[in-house]
């Protein structure tokens, strides 16, 4: 039996509390169905700005002031920015609820986006896209969703480009704030040591929360691009970064559990084909993993592995024989029954953070409409049939795979001359 309530206050505001018993802490997030997708070329990067910027200063706090309130507390404060949602949440004592739905509600209402803030702010951005850009392995999914996306407000990175950040005005920033934000869907979610009714008539107070009014809609992307392997030359690397991806279902999908068993199986664990074959195997890599990344019109699956130069066409192969007898031949009972018990265990595991389940309740409201309680999520995974992952095998697609590579460009065009598979290669410098 579980201990979600869920009050919708009107059409576009929801209030989620899922009460846990036996923990003396709660976490309390404010998830607007808003995030980086939502932007266009010329103002990428505001919505992480905004998240951000909430924190900076109120009508009545300095952002110092904030932060010593929050640790004088025992309570931790951050934002968050993902392609689909945005937000900030806490996670703090109970007997400190008073306080943080107080701080919490100030800050959604009336944060000033000071203008001396926001140029420290751009600066630290700024630093965050440098830094990101010498990370091979946060670039080479930045190139990737580039490459995939075609342009898409998707392929955008979350922190924007240096040049638009520079140009974001800090009544650009209010204004999208008022206009966009808090015009969108938006969850106040809690889990833990939470009592529903409270939560529900705090906020009921701070109407200022309240003022939403109809989503604004975003266009899906294109599935029919063509395929392309985008090289980032980077001489001073001594190993190669891979990530290869084609388009699957969508969040929204319920064959979501089975391609969740299915990616475990290629490359999500330590026992999968994957990693079993390039690294136990054959060693010539130390990180390879499959992923999916599902969104609520669309979703993305794919390979990640660093190789060093020399071990590139082997890891290619080894990579391409692994899915190709896994697209022929199925997967095992063995293999079927240890993803269910893995995927149910991870699902058991989070249930005991509050903050998962906080972020969970959210998320599923905001993107089905509607809180999926642990034990119907773990129902389902034990109701799947090793045929529903067999059938599934066709979202696995290498022939479709975009491909972003971050390394020594001469030889990954090298390699790649030697592949029988079109696609077309573009460098950069």
């Amino acid at each position: 039996m579980h201990n979600i309530q869920t009050t919708d206050i009107n059409p576009n505001f929801t209030v989620i509390s899922e009460f846990m018993p036996n923990i003396s802490s709660a976490a309390l997030g404010v998830f607007f169905f808003h995030g980086s997708r939502y932007e266009n070329k010329e103002n990428q990067g505001i919505t992480n700005m905004i998240s951000q910027m909430l924190f900076k200063g109120t009508l009545t706090k300095t952002a110092k002031e904030i932060s010593y309130i929050i640790e004088s507390a025992g309570a931790v404060l951050d934002s968050f920015t993902t392609k689909e949602t945005s937000g900030i949440y806490c996670r703090y004592h109970a007997d400190q609820f008073d306080l943080m739905v107080d701080l919490i509600g100030e800050l959604i209402s009336q944060s000033t986006f000071d203008k001396q803030e926001l140029e420290r702010e751009k600066n630290v951005v700024e630093q965050e896209i440098a830094e990101s850009f010498e990370d091979p392995h946060e670039h080479v999914f930045n190139l990737l969703f580039e490459v995939l996306l075609n342009d898409h407000p998707l392929s955008y990175p979350i922190t924007g480009t240096v040049e638009t950040i520079r140009s974001i005005t800090r009544d650009q920033l209010n204004d999208y704030y008022h206009n966009r934000f808090l015009r969108s869907k938006v969850c106040i979610s809690a889990a833990g040591k939470v009592n529903h009714k409270e939560l529900v008539e705090k906020l009921a107070l701070k109407n200022h929360i309240l003022q939403t009014t109809n989503p604004i809609t975003v266009n899906k992307p294109s599935t029919d691009i063509e395929r392309k392997y985008l090289i980032q030359n980077r001489s001073d690397l001594t190993q190669i970064h891979v990530a290869a991806a084609s388009f699957t279902i969508p969040y929204s999908d319920q064959h979501r559990y089975e391609l969740t068993i299915l990616n475990n199986i290629l490359g999500g664990t330590m026992s999968s084909r994957l990693f079993q074959r390039m690294r136990e195997e054959d060693g010539i890599v130390y990180t390879v993993f499959s992923l999916i990344d599902l969104y609520s019109d669309i979703g993305v699956m794919g390979v990640y592995y660093i190789t060093d130069a020399h071990n590139y066409d082997q890891a290619v192969k080894a990579g391409t024989e692994v899915v190709m007898k896994l697209k022929q031949y199925g997967i095992t009972n063995e293999e079927f029954e240890r993803a269910i018990n893995f995927s149910k265990g991870m699902l058991a595991i989070g249930a005991e953070n509050p903050m998962s389940r906080m972020i969970r309740n959210a998320k599923n409201k905001l993107l089905l409409g509607r809180t999926i309680p642990i034990e119907e999520s773990i129902a389902d995974f034990d109701n799947l049939k090793i045929d529903d992952i067999n059938k599934l095998t066709e979202e696995i697609r290498p022939d479709k795979y975009s491909i972003a590579i971050v390394g020594k460009a001469k030889q990954i065009e090298e390699s790649l001359a030697k592949l029988t598979r079109p696609g077309k290669v573009i460098v950069r410098n």
